[in-house]
């Protein structure tokens, strides 16, 4: 993980107007000289962040494991006959690669020989059944060879790939915030309208009677801890983040706390068919003998 990828996180779930608007009162609580009140106000915010930037920085982690995993070794062909294995992100469009039984295709590209090639598409299209590619086919990037041997140009890498261009669409979409989450931001958006309506009228009320300006600030503070309800998101995160480590048992990884929320409002789940998430490979479950 990048340090950009890391302040990416930690901006996101620290520069949040709630979050803002806690430590600003913890803030002038410890001008006031109140350093018990400020220290729980900024702890309970703290303790929310954290768990949130921690549970990204595990999911990301994770993901960037099973990238280096799941990295295809490309076999560029060299002149006498032989091959070298570079990482799939050093290839250019024009290279001639060797592919082998076994191998991910790390690029689009036409084939030059065959050698009884047969790739696996699933990936792409669902569909799980081998596919003979003969000389003068086309392979994708993100299928697999399951029998055969051949050699092929390299026409397109990376984004440009068919495979990429699908990753580019699916990449581009909008995150909806969970039923909970909505609940959440409207009840202290609302509550931070209250507060702040709360906080002029009383400031108005005692500088109109001469109070100082100490005692007016600690008053308008105290109203502002009272109206903003800093322990419904702690609570809330509270909860999330211990239906996570539940998930994680079950080596489940949520990128986010609040997919949790919406794996569980799940009604019905819509899986792919055959050649994704299952095969038409059959297994034995059991053996169950009948009486005589």
């Amino acid at each position: 993980m990048t340090s950009r990828e890391l302040l990416d996180i930690i901006r996101r779930n620290v520069i949040q107007p709630v979050v803002i608007a806690i430590y600003t009162l913890a803030a002038i609580l410890l001008w006031l000289g109140e350093y018990r009140d400020a220290l729980f106000m900024s702890g309970v915010i703290t303790v929310n962040t954290i768990f949130g930037i921690v549970q990204e920085i595990r999911a990301k982690l994770a993901l960037h494991k099973l990238e280096l995993m799941n990295q295809p070794i490309a076999r560029i062909a060299l002149p006498d006959g032989q091959y070298e294995e570079v990482p799939y992100d050093s290839l250019t469009v024009g290279m001639t690669l060797v592919i082998l039984s076994g191998d991910e295709i790390p690029a689009d590209g036409d084939i030059v020989e065959s050698h009884g090639l047969e790739v696996n598409e699933s990936m792409l299209t669902g569909e799980s059944l081998p596919i003979p590619k003969p000389a003068g086919s086309t392979v994708l990037s993100s299928t697999s060879v399951i029998a055969g041997s051949a050699v092929m140009n390299v026409m397109a890498v990376g984004l440009d790939t068919a495979a990429g261009k699908m990753t580019s669409k699916l990449k581009a979409y909008k995150p909806e915030m969970t039923p909970l989450l909505k609940l959440i931001n409207q009840v202290i958006f609302y509550l931070t309208f209250v507060a702040v309506a709360l906080i002029a009228l009383i400031g108005l009320v005692y500088w109109s009677d001469g109070y100082k300006a100490r005692t007016i600030f600690k008053t308008i503070t105290s109203a502002g801890i009272t109206v903003i309800p800093e322990g419904l998101l702690l609570a809330s995160t509270v909860l999330l983040a211990f239906g996570s480590l539940k998930l994680a048992a079950e080596r489940v990884l949520p990128q986010k706390l609040s997919a949790i929320e919406g794996m569980a409002l799940l009604d019905v789940l819509c899986t792919d068919k055959t050649g994704t998430l299952t095969s038409e490979t059959i297994t034995l479950d059991r053996v169950e003998t009948l009486g005589d």
